[in-house]
């Protein structure tokens, strides 16, 4: 005859073994990722303009449409990818929305206008921007400004339990690349398509790739 006391005894005793380590963590909140996410874009471009100064043309109505229009979708790539990995960062299944993915593509459209319009202007035209003096400067200092945000990024995912790993990197690289991005850019006087359009966009492309790579062994929990 089987002794269901003894069964029932040893389950206790292995669900007590299990959760003797257990200890009762603070619940995340979405505004408090969102907060970090900002105040390290807000640091990266106070020290851009500290290191490179701030382009007073902005203010002065010297800036091209091509250049409002370029940052103006930095921008909503930037807030896009900063809510979707705040979100991601708490357990759950289900639809996640698409706006990452839609506001890339919208940025996306930047750099195809100025390489069609690079090539139907002429091959030297393209030439010149390929050997724009000014693409290395700005892609390196806008990469430069993301790492503070991937940074907070990267951080905010560590105290989650982020369930789609690779989805989260990639919204890390996209936030990270798009705010360092918008935050160097203020700075930098250069106005044309084909230069923004280009070198104002390749730092958020190399930082999703970078962030791909690097931070799902970051955050796996």
């Amino acid at each position: 005859m089987t002794d269901f006391s003894d069964t029932s005894q040893s389950r206790a005793d292995l669900i007590a073994a299990m959760t003797d380590d257990l200890a009762p963590v603070r619940r995340i909140k979405p505004a408090q990722g969102m907060l970090l996410i900002a105040a390290a874009a807000a640091l990266a471009t106070i020290g851009s303009i500290a290191i490179h100064d701030f382009w007073w043309g902005l203010l002065e109505g010297e800036a091209s449409g091509y250049f409002l229009i370029t940052h103006g979708l930095l921008l909503i790539v930037g807030l896009a990818s900063a809510v979707g990995l705040v979100a991601g960062a708490q357990p759950r299944i289900g639809h996640r929305g698409n706006a990452p993915a839609w506001s890339t593509a919208m940025l996306a459209i930047v750099p195809a206008a100025a390489i069609i319009s690079l090539f139907s202007a002429g091959g030297s035209h393209a030439h010149d921007a390929m050997n724009d003096p000014a693409a290395w400067f700005c892609t390196s200092s806008s990469l430069t400004a993301a790492l503070l945000v991937a940074a907070a990024s990267v951080l905010w995912l560590r105290q989650g339990a982020p369930v789609s790993i690779e989805r989260s990197a990639w919204l890390t690289g996209l936030a990270a690349g798009s705010l360092g991005t918008l935050a160097y850019g203020i700075t930098c006087p250069v106005d044309s398509l084909s230069h923004v359009g280009l070198w104002h966009v390749a730092p958020v492309v190399i930082s999703a790739v970078i962030g791909r790579l690097v931070v799902p062994p970051l955050i796996r929990w």
